[in-house]
C-alpha cells in the first residue's frame, strides 16, 4: 500500500505572495535647552479711570449725563518673571518603520494614509557643570509614541503605535545662575506606503522530486 496519497490538502498553511507593504515614518525632532532665572519685576498696573469731559463734548451734549473714561496707570505691581541667560536648540530626524502583517482580513493590505499624530511625550534633564568656568553639558532624555491610522482598498481603517524608545540630545550652555528648563516638540513631517522589491529567484535545485510507492 502507498505511504503517500496522492494529493496533499494543506489546511491551515499561510502563503504570502510577494513582500509586505512596508509604511515609512519620518519624524522632526526639536530640543530646546533654556537656562533661566526667576527675577522680580515692577510694572504699572492700567485701569479705567472716570476723568472731566472735555468743553466741546459738553456743549455738544447739553441736557444730557455724559460718561467719559480713558485708560490710565492706576498702581505699581511687583511681579515674578523668568529671565532666559542662555537658549540653545538641537533639530533632528527620526525614522519610523512598519511592516504590514495581519492573520484577519481586516483590515487589509494599507493603500492610502489617513492621519499621523504624536502622543506622551516624556522628557527630564541634566545639567553638567564643566570645571572651570561657567558653562555646563545640558543633557535631554526623551521618548514618545507615533500613531499612524490607514486605510486599505476597501476603506476599512485601523491605527497602529509606533514606539521612539529611548532618546537623548546633549548641548553646551552658559549655565552661571540659572537652572536648566528642556523643551521637547516632535511632529510628523513625511510619511510614505512602500513596498520592497522581491527577491532575486534563486538557482535551480539540481534534484527532481521522486514519488516513491511500497507494496506490501
Amino acid at each position: 500500500m502507498p505511504f503517500t496519497a496522492p494529493t496533499v490538502a494543506n489546511k491551515g498553511n499561510l502563503f504570502h505572495v510577494g513582500p509586505s507593504p512596508i509604511i515609512l515614518v519620518t519624524v522632526q525632532e526639536w530640543v530646546v535647552f533654556n537656562i533661566v532665572q526667576s527675577a522680580l519685576l515692577l510694572i504699572p498696573a492700567w485701569g479705567i479711570q472716570p476723568v472731566s469731559p472735555p468743553v466741546n463734548a459738553l456743549a455738544a451734549h447739553a441736557g444730557r449725563p455724559l460718561l467719559y473714561e480713558e485708560l490710565q496707570p492706576r498702581h505699581i505691581e511687583l511681579i515674578t518673571a523668568e529671565r532666559v541667560l542662555d537658549s540653545v536648540y538641537l533639530a533632528t530626524e527620526n525614522l519610523f518603520q512598519w511592516s504590514y502583517s495581519s492573520s484577519s482580513p481586516t483590515p487589509g493590505v494599507p493603500v492610502k494614509i489617513i492621519a499621523c499624530g504624536v502622543k506622551n511625550i516624556t522628557a527630564r534633564q541634566q545639567l553638567v557643570p564643566i570645571p572651570p568656568g561657567s558653562h555646563a553639558l545640558a543633557r535631554a532624555f526623551y521618548n514618545y509614541e507615533i500613531l499612524v491610522t490607514y486605510a486599505d482598498a476597501a476603506g476599512h481603517t485601523a491605527t497602529i503605535t509606533l514606539m521612539s524608545g529611548p532618546r537623548w540630545q546633549r548641548a553646551f550652555v552658559s549655565a552661571g545662575p540659572g537652572r536648566l528648563e528642556v523643551q521637547v516638540k516632535v511632529a510628523c513631517s513625511r510619511i510614505e506606503i512602500t513596498t520592497p522589491p522581491a527577491p532575486e529567484p534563486g538557482p535551480a535545485s539540481p534534484y527532481k522530486p521522486v514519488r516513491v510507492w511500497v507494496c506490501v
